[in-house]
Parts: C-alpha cells; sequence; structure tokens
C-alpha cells in the first residue's frame, strides 16, 4: 500500500510537471493562444491540449515536440481514433447549448425517434436538396434541427436572408420557401444568427450542409434520406 501511495505521488507530480511545461512552452511561442485544458492521454506518453479555438494538439510531457492531427490506437478490432472521440464528445455537449428558440425545426407528427441536427446555408445546392426530402425524414421519425451557417460570412446576404427566415411569424414556412428560392420579405429582430455560425466555426464545420447526429458524430456534405436513416438505425443516434 506504501508502494503505491509513493507511485501515485510520483505520477501526480509528473502529470502537474508535464502540464506546466507544455503550457509554459506553448504561450512562450505565442502568448496569445488560449488554452482550454491539457490532459494525460490514459495508457500513452501523450498529453493532449485542447484549445479554446476548438483545436487540439499532442505534446510530450517536456513540451519539447508536438503534433497537429489526430491521434491514433492500434487496438484489437483495429484503428481507434481517440481524437474523433474526442470531438465528438464535444459536439455533444457543444450542440445541448443551443436553444430551441433560437433554431427552425421541423418536428415529426407521430414518436420523434431520431434528432439530426444541421448546419445549413440558405442558397446552398446541396443544403435545398436535403430540404426537398424532409418530409421523408419527417414520416420516418426524424426531428430536423436547422442552425445558421452562412458560408459566405455575416456580411452576406445568405446572412440577410437567413435572418429573415429566424424573424418571421412562420419560420418553417418561410425556411421552405427560401430554400425553394422564393424571395421572402425581409425581416430584422434580436437573433443569434451570428452565433451558431461562430459557433459551426468551432466545431471545425466548413461548408454546408454539416449534419451532427446525437451521439456527436459529424457527416460533411448531403446524405440521401434513406442513407441518412440507415446510418441513425444502425448507430441508434
Amino acid at each position: 500500500m506504501r508502494w503505491f501511495i509513493i507511485l501515485f505521488v510520483l505520477l501526480s507530480r509528473s502529470v502537474l510537471g508535464g502540464e506546466a511545461q507544455i503550457r509554459e512552452a506553448i504561450t512562450g511561442i505565442n502568448q496569445s493562444i488560449q488554452i482550454q485544458s491539457i490532459q494525460l492521454v490514459e495508457n500513452s506518453p501523450f498529453f493532449e491540449v485542447r484549445l479554446v479555438s476548438g483545436e487540439r494538439l499532442y505534446a510530450d510531457s517536456k513540451g519539447t515536440y508536438f503534433v497537429a492531427g489526430n491521434l491514433y490506437e492500434i487496438g484489437e478490432i483495429g484503428f481507434i481514433n481517440l481524437t474523433d472521440i474526442g470531438r465528438r464528445s464535444d459536439r455533444k455537449r457543444l450542440s445541448g447549448e443551443l436553444n430551441d428558440q433560437d433554431l427552425v425545426i421541423f418536428t415529426p407528427e407521430d414518436e420523434v425517434k431520431y434528432r439530426l441536427l444541421v448546419f445549413t446555408d440558405i442558397d446552398c445546392g446541396y443544403c435545398r436538396k436535403l430540404h426537398s426530402e424532409i418530409d421523408s425524414l419527417l414520416d420516418q421519425g426524424v426531428e430536423v434541427r436547422y442552425a445558421a451557417f452562412p458560408r459566405a460570412g455575416l456580411q452576406s446576404d445568405s446572412y440577410r436572408k437567413y435572418v429573415s427566415v429566424i424573424c418571421s411569424q412562420d419560420r418553417k414556412n418561410a425556411m421552405t420557401r427560401a430554400k425553394q428560392g422564393e424571395n421572402i420579405p425581409d425581416e430584422s429582430c434580436e437573433n443569434s444568427v451570428g452565433d451558431q455560425f461562430n459557433l459551426g466555426q468551432r466545431l471545425g464545420i466548413t461548408g454546408t450542409p454539416t449534419l451532427i447526429f446525437e451521439n456527436g458524430d459529424m457527416q460533411p456534405g448531403y446524405m440521401p434520406w434513406k442513407e441518412l436513416l440507415k446510418r441513425m438505425n444502425q448507430s441508434g443516434s
């Protein structure tokens, strides 16, 4: 028992020392880099450094070597992407912070079996194609929750259109009309379109549509509704 306590203390000091050295090394390079957390990756010699921007780095305990990219573990079932497991957890947490009142939500009339978060742009062709299949998803019990990601930025025409949708009295009707290419009346109100766009960037979204499933998996790009349903049935999300 005594040796266990001594070993635990030594390991704890090593971890704390590693965190301090890594933090000092990063801030020494650029003091503007904001570190969210530094944690030892279980059963490995690496520390995972999470930045406020959402990026992840991996470092040795002295902060001498850094790797930017995915960290894989070779397990019994093959390669395990440890980085994506962490990102999945982040997506679930951050997506859960979205307020229903700020989204455009299409809910099935009957039981909701799955919820699908879609970061979308009004003018994106594949976003429109996905929306044209929304009735099929609703019939299968899939709730589609739209969040804003105007690809051209917050000063763009797409941003203005999304604000008009959010500020209309019937958001679902306005969204459908806008995605069909119809010009809807300009509306303005207090909204979180910019916050959703910024959240999308933190999640690593670069294009639309980007789909986020309930388990935190992310799918960039369009996927036909039957394939979407098959994926959700297989993963339970």
